[in-house]
């Protein structure tokens, strides 16, 4: 794999479709997919642009006539600057940054006004639920009520020995002041029936308050947790606008430009060949790339990354 600015990579899939753009991206295994990913991930690249060229890719672009690789360069630098100035880039380099910006949306502004929400309607819903329960006994038979409840009595005291700690006693208490009730209203249906909405209003409203007190402990919870949401939210947003970083490729990819000296020689080396000018072989993989590609098409790349770093908002 090789590391290469992005006018590089530009310029190569240039060249691969300057003939039949569709054909050869089918032919070569280029998808518009790959080139898409391709400015995602050179723009997350600190100081380089990440290309992979295959065999078949290279030998395509051989293939492509001299004088038909500048209008191809200018083709596709439009089309990708297109791409990269569109909303769903921004979308999808914002993403992207995810990684390396991690943002934890567990506890974000809107699960926090959710909550609220939620919790500011608890006193609503217990309410209405307590009317609901209310006239659902209104409705009921006193005698066969009471009759009722006597029968559950011992079901509930079965159900109790499978409970330990604070919730056995808690039912405890509960069964206790039921049977207070029951002997206190022995033969009395009506009265039975008064005490006993009572009783239950009280464990509906005694159960709801303490759900409603945990609930509030979580929403507190949910407020710490979102200011470190927030810190993380605003490290992202200050991360999101990639025109800096674009500024700066197309800066260093110009000057990369200006540095290429298209007229050096070469000199048989084994099967490959080398620069004559020592310097010329300490240099890095993108200036010789740029070399193998020729004045030409690596002038037009130029050109057009100089319109787009001045047309650059």
């Amino acid at each position: 794999m090789k590391y290469i600015p992005i006018l590089c990579t530009i310029l190569f899939l240039a060249a691969l479709m300057a003939m039949r753009p569709v054909d050869i991206l089918s032919d070569t295994g280029v998808t518009l997919r790959d080139v898409r990913q391709g400015a995602l991930d050179n723009l997350n690249e600190e100081s380089y642009f990440f290309f992979n060229s295959t065999s078949a890719m290279r030998s395509i672009a051989k293939r492509i006539p001299e004088n038909t690789r500048g209008a191809a360069v200018r083709t596709l630098g439009k089309f990708v600057k297109a791409y990269v100035e569109s909303e769903e880039f921004k979308e999808e380099y914002r993403q992207s940054l995810k990684q390396k910006y991690p943002l934890d949306e567990t506890y974000s502004d809107a699960v926090v006004a959710q909550r609220e929400q939620e919790v500011g309607g608890m006193d609503a819903a217990i309410s209405q639920q307590m009317a609901l329960i209310q006239q659902t006994y209104a409705q009921l038979d006193p005698a066969i009520l009471q009759m009722s409840i006597k029968a559950q009595l011992s079901q509930q005291e079965a159900q109790l020995a499978t409970l330990e700690g604070e919730e056995r006693a808690a039912k405890a208490r509960e069964l206790a002041e039921l049977k207070k009730i029951l002997a206190a209203t022995e033969g009395k249906p009506a009265e039975f029936k008064k005490q006993f909405i009572a009783y239950h209003s009280r464990l509906l409203k005694q159960g709801s308050g303490q759900h409603k007190n945990q609930q509030q402990k979580e929403l507190d919870y949910a407020k710490e947790r979102n200011a470190q949401y927030k810190q993380q939210k605003a490290v992202l947003d200050a991360h999101t606008d990639f025109r800096p970083v674009l500024r700066k490729r197309l800066k260093s990819f110009i000057a990369l430009c200006d540095d290429v000296d298209f007229n050096a020689q070469l000199r048989p080396a084994g099967r490959k060949q080398e620069f004559i000018h020592p310097e010329y072989q300490r240099k890095p993989a993108e200036w010789k790339f740029l070399y193998r590609l020729g004045k030409t098409p690596v002038m037009e790349a130029r050109a057009f990354a100089q319109e787009w770093l001045a047309n650059l908002k």
